[in-house]
């Protein structure tokens, strides 16, 4: 279970971002968020969407997903059959934060940079970061999916980071693994020994497994994020 001593203001991870809420778009399978492209291919149609629903919820942070399960991943890279029973790890363990590529990105606590690795695969996370944290009630780890190139770079493996320090960009889709620019932000207890990459969706039927690894993100942040199930 991670416990922050004290919850922090989304300004620190974000402190160039001006917004007055936070609002969650339902990119839920049953949501139909992306019309017609429930896939998330068609990035120029669902860049187009997500400006409609910005100027919609003028002056708000798009941050949604904790718990959504999501047609983005309903393609044989997250599909798998056992015992004849097909299933698809699409239930979304981070929350993303829909902001512009180039948007600098910052620590939200003292930490180590344990993994800086692009995961250059379509609809992976592309450049990545883990911070580990450890406070006074325990250590844990955030990750950040989706960053730009240069991000590798500022924030190499083993570097130290502090609060509020600068560690990425937020990456556009040439180099984000395919998707509209965002941050895909997760909490995470134990890496199980992962030095590159983590999982950031999760089968559903070991759902109860990956929620304890992965607790929702609102757990360390002031200002409240919706998860999927409250949408």
């Amino acid at each position: 279970m991670i416990v922050s001593p004290k919850k922090i203001s989304l300004d620190i991870v974000f402190p160039t971002l001006s917004f007055d809420r936070v609002v969650a778009p339902n990119m839920s399978i049953s949501g139909g968020f992306f019309e017609d492209d429930p896939d998330h291919e068609d990035l120029e149609k669902a860049s187009k969407r997500l400006e409609l629903f910005q100027k919609e919820n003028h002056g708000a942070l798009l941050a949604n997903g904790y718990l959504e399960q999501r047609a983005f991943y309903n393609t044989p890279a997250f599909e798998r059959t056992v015992n004849g029973t097909t299933e698809y790890r699409n239930i979304h363990l981070g929350t993303d934060f829909w902001i512009p590529a180039g948007t600098p990105v910052h620590a939200p606590f003292d930490g180590k940079v344990v993994i800086s690795h692009n995961n250059d695969i379509h609809k992976d996370y592309g450049p990545t970061l883990v911070l580990k944290h450890e406070l006074d009630l325990g250590a844990f780890y955030t990750l950040y999916g989706h960053l730009s190139g240069s991000s590798l770079s500022l924030s190499p493996a083993n570097s130290e980071v502090k609060k509020g320090e600068q560690i990425g960009f937020i990456g556009d889709e040439n180099e984000n693994g395919h998707w509209v620019p965002h941050l895909h932000f997760q909490l995470i207890t134990d890496l199980l020994g992962n030095t590159e990459n983590f999982n950031g969706v999760a089968f559903p039927s070991e759902l109860d497994r990956w929620t304890k690894l992965c607790p929702n993100p609102d757990l360390i942040f002031e200002e409240y994020l919706p998860s999927a199930k409250e949408l």
